[in-house]
């Protein structure tokens, strides 16, 4: 693991308030690290994403609905995309390295998480950032 202790992250995913981190760089403020949630990294430099649905998700079917085309152009297009934390690895995407579930489970003691956001907290918990900004996570689905 890249040594994260007392780095000051943001993580930045496709709820409406991602609107707040572009306006927070355009305020000049700097994070030592930027943090995707899935296909975010197609729109915004990020150093790493957590995308905890595998890649056939959005590779080999159209599940992710309206998000699918921006997955797929994330996952097979975008350059410099930095590791992609996944539950499975998958050969058409290098990137992509397994979530280290049991380091991270006995680092925080708690062993549920209900979404992606909530597997990159718990990372930056185990990694033991100093400061984590978050934005975009107010996401939810309509259908």
């Amino acid at each position: 693991m890249i040594n994260l202790e007392n780095k000051e992250i943001c993580i930045v995913a496709l709820g409406a308030s991602f609107s707040e981190y572009v306006l927070s760089r355009i305020n000049s403020i700097r994070y030592d690290e930027v943090w995707g949630i899935n296909s975010i990294g197609a729109i915004f430099h990020v150093d790493r994403t957590f995308m905890m649905d595998p890649a056939s998700r959005f590779l080999d079917d159209i599940k992710a609905g309206s998000q699918t085309g921006v997955a797929q152009e994330f996952l097979l297009e975008t350059k410099n995309k930095g590791p992609i934390y996944s539950c499975c690895l998958d050969e058409r995407v290098p990137e992509i390295v397994e979530y280290p579930l049991e380091d991270v489970i006995n680092a925080v003691k708690v062993a549920y998480f209900n979404n992606t956001v909530s597997y990159a907290i718990a990372y930056a918990i185990y990694a033991k950032v100093k400061k984590i900004h978050l934005f975009g996570i107010d996401f939810s689905y309509k259908e």
